[in-house]
This record gives structure tokens, C-alpha cells and sequence, in this order.
């Protein structure tokens, strides 16, 4: 487990099956973003959901990925929320949804941004979406790496990009668990924020539909994407939500027994 970054320590904090998060909402997420910034500290931003805790309580690699040096994991996704309400009994401030969070940030002057992932079509349009609706973003730099696991060498190439274009905010979408993983083994190589924000650029750019905001807080928004893209995330929220919802009621009920706080 890594010390907690100054910047986000204030915020409440909360453990999940070894991985320790920072409940907090996308406008503080985004000014503890822009203060790493301003000191030129290296940081990894996790948003974890559903299928991200499941598949880090059954992966201690992937759980390492998690805890690397300058991590902060936030809670992405009402139900990851709720079950820091019923294990807390505070209300949260979370989640912090990777679209609200990079909306956020790309209104904060002075940032230089790097895009990390997606596909050239995807990201023609992301830059174009920014250019229109964020005019004080600045898109430093832009990656569009082919599908798979990176070698040491590509990480290094994409690292040295990143450097050249004196980036401030890296932002990874290149999926659950590769984001996350990428970003750990990244994040010592660079002195910027690096945020792994899943499908936000399909969203952003508008390749995706992103869920209506009434559902945000109902915890159903995994069902809106299920209809989607079904024969994509049928299997990710099959057994990760239902590994989830038992890990969480496990918890809970170790929680409340005789003895424990």
C-alpha cells in the first residue's frame, strides 16, 4: 500500500478487498488533480467500479497495480458508493465517473493534456469535442497505441512522447484491467497525473452513448451499457457485479460482527 498523496489526504478513505479509496466527488477529485500538478507530482488516478474491485479481489497482481507508489483510487459507480455509506455510515461524496472527471479538469486553465488510448477516429473527434466545448484545454499530445499488452519498449516510446509534450494530465482509456496496470508501470516515468478513464473517450466524442444522468444514481447504469453492448460486457457484468455484491456483503458482515468497530 502507498502513503496517500497530500493532496488527498483530508478526504475520507475506505478498503475494499485490499484496495484502499478516496471518497470524494468529481469537482474535488479535479482540484486535488490540479494541485499534483502544480507540484509536479507523479500520480496514478484509479476509478474503480464494480468489475475493477471484483477483479482485484481475486488478482493480487492486478491489486498490486492498484496500491503502486502515488496511487489514488477513487470510487467509480453508484453501488461502489453505496457500500462506503452502509460500511461507514456517512454519506459519500462519490462516485466520480470518468466523463465528469475529465469534463472537469479540461475547464481548468493551464493544464496541458495528453490522450492515451482509443483509436485515431476516436480521437480525431475527442480532440475536435475539446476544441469546441473546453477552449481553455490545451491537448499537448495524443497516442492511439495498437490493441494489446505494451512491451517494455512501447512503454518507454509512449513515455518519452508524453515528456516531449510537457504533458501535465495523462488520460488512459484503454480498458479495465490494461489501464490500470499501464499506468502503474508508467506513472515513475513522468512527472504528471496520469487517469485512467475507461470508455470516457468513446463517451466524450460521442462514438458512445453515454447513460442518460437520471440513472447515475440509481446504480443501474451498468444496465443501460449491458443493453449497448451486450455481447462485449455480458460476461463482465455477470460474474464482476456478482462477485462484487458478495465480496461487499462478506465485508459487511465482518464489519458489523461483535467486537469489530
Amino acid at each position: 500500500m502507498s502513503t496517500l498523496p497530500a493532496a488527498w489526504s483530508a478526504a475520507a478513505s475506505f478498503e475494499f478487498s485490499g484496495v484502499h479509496l478516496v471518497d470524494t466527488d468529481e469537482l474535488a477529485a479535479a482540484d486535488c488533480l490540479a494541485a499534483a500538478v502544480a507540484s509536479r507530482a507523479a500520480q496514478g488516478l484509479h476509478l474503480c467500479n464494480a468489475y475493477t474491485l471484483a477483479l482485484a479481489s481475486k488478482d493480487p497482481a492486478y491489486r498490486s497495480a492498484l496500491g503502486h507508489d502515488g496511487a489514488v483510487n477513487l470510487p467509480d459507480g453508484t453501488p461502489v458508493s453505496w457500500y462506503y455509506r452502509l460500511s461507514s455510515g456517512r454519506p459519500a461524496r462519490g462516485p466520480v465517473r470518468g466523463p465528469g472527471l475529465m469534463r472537469a479538469a479540461l475547464d481548468r486553465p493551464g493544464l496541458r493534456h495528453f490522450l492515451l488510448g482509443g483509436t485515431e477516429g476516436v480521437l480525431d473527434d475527442l480532440v475536435a469535442v475539446i476544441t469546441r466545448d473546453h477552449p481553455a484545454a490545451v491537448v499537448a499530445g495524443r497516442l492511439a497505441p495498437a490493441f494489446g499488452d505494451p512491451t517494455e519498449a512501447d512503454l518507454d516510446t509512449w513515455a518519452a512522447a508524453v515528456r516531449a509534450a510537457e504533458a501535465d494530465v495523462v488520460w488512459v482509456g484503454l480498458g479495465t484491467p490494461r489501464q490500470d496496470e499501464v499506468i502503474a508501470r508508467l506513472v515513475g516515468r513522468c512527472a504528471c497525473v496520469f487517469v485512467g478513464v475507461g470508455a470516457a473517450f468513446d463517451f466524450l466524442s460521442g462514438h458512445k452513448a453515454e447513460a442518460p444522468s437520471f440513472l447515475h444514481s440509481t446504480g443501474l447504469e451498468w444496465a443501460y451499457r449491458l443493453g449497448s453492448e451486450p455481447r462485449r460486457l455480458w460476461r463482465r457484468y455477470l460474474f464482476g457485479n456478482t462477485r462484487f455484491v458478495v465480496q461487499a456483503a462478506r465485508q459487511l458482515v465482518a464489519h458489523r460482527a461483535p467486537g469489530r468497530g
